[in-house]
């Protein structure tokens, strides 16, 4: 069973989270995380099952909506995401096809049916400097006092926890090394690699690739529509708008705003790390992904 840990720098900022089996997660995982990680493994996956897949702030929630959007062939923003960490087994098994589910979680804790080539899964990786840019700037938004009880960081306690993988859902370089390892390893076909960076610069052959993948309508007039509603502008003030929050956001929210996205831009991490911090970084970078199949652009 998870235990609840609180990790601490020597100025007393701290987290606290769930821990089980060696890793990190938030503490609105379900339950003692242990059983519900069981009931994923077993999981009844439907062939049109699609499980987005990615390490928090990597492009979730944009790929979620143009996966979404793409299975249920309709342009209709879906609001909150139906994460398979944050939702029960039940809720999950008595959703309409065609399902969508996000998770930050790593391929080997999937359904088992979904590592034996079931479904379908688009996973998406992001330069890791943006990603703890923005990690940290949203763990800032999250004012809500419920939220202040189990997080009490600063720019520079959040980096250090980052780097050394004290964090929710832990270590980023793990992360990568763990689809490393599916690279090389799993025998489907019903894995698709994304970039954010690349989708940032050709949004629209993208979702082409998406639709082909998901063996869903490409017709131009539609996949044309998909890439508007989907540009980062457009979903930005569609979330801005109210809507009715999910469990998982009443936690951290005051009022009925989806505080996702911010800015969404390459290489905004230069407007906020450090000279230091930086070639830290690049430090730890280069030896941690030496033997990596996925190469970041640091720009």
């Amino acid at each position: 069973m998870a235990e609840l840990v609180e990790v601490r720098d020597d100025k007393g900022h701290f987290m606290k989270m769930k821990k089980y089996d060696g890793r990190y997660y938030v503490n609105h995982f379900i339950g003692n995380v242990k059983d519900h990680l069981a009931a994923i493994e077993a999981m009844n996956v439907r062939d049109d099952d699609t499980f987005v897949v990615s390490y928090p702030k990597s492009g979730t929630h944009w790929t979620y909506t143009i996966v979404n959007m793409l299975r249920k062939e309709e342009t209709t923003y879906p609001g909150s995401l139906t994460f398979l960490d944050y939702t029960d087994m039940e809720t999950l098994d008595n959703l309409p096809s065609p399902r969508v589910f996000a998770t930050h979680m790593t391929f080997d804790l999937l359904p088992k049916q979904v590592k034996e080539g079931k479904g379908k899964v688009v996973t998406v990786f992001r330069n890791p400097k943006d990603v703890f840019t923005s990690l940290e700037l949203f763990a800032r938004k999250m004012d809500h006092e419920e939220m202040k009880k189990n997080y009490n960081t600063t720019w520079e306690s959040f980096f250090e926890f980052f780097m050394d993988g004290r964090i929710f859902y832990g270590s980023w370089f793990d992360h990568i090394q763990s689809w490393d390892k599916v690279r090389r390893e799993h025998k489907g076909n019903n894995i698709q690699y994304l970039i954010y960076e690349d989708m940032k610069q050709d949004l629209r052959s993208y979702v082409q690739k998406l639709a082909l993948f998901l063996g869903v309508s490409s017709e131009t007039e539609f996949l044309e529509a998909v890439t508007d509603k989907c540009t980062f502008r457009n979903m930005a003030d569609e979330a801005t708008k109210e809507f009715t929050p999910s469990e998982q956001w009443k936690a951290v929210m005051k009022d009925k705003r989806l505080p996702i996205y911010r800015k969404g831009e390459i290489g905004d991490w230069k407007n906020h790390f450090t000279v230091a911090q930086s070639d830290y970084f690049d430090e730890v970078y280069t030896e941690k992904m030496k033997n990596s199949s996925f190469t970041f652009r640091f720009v």
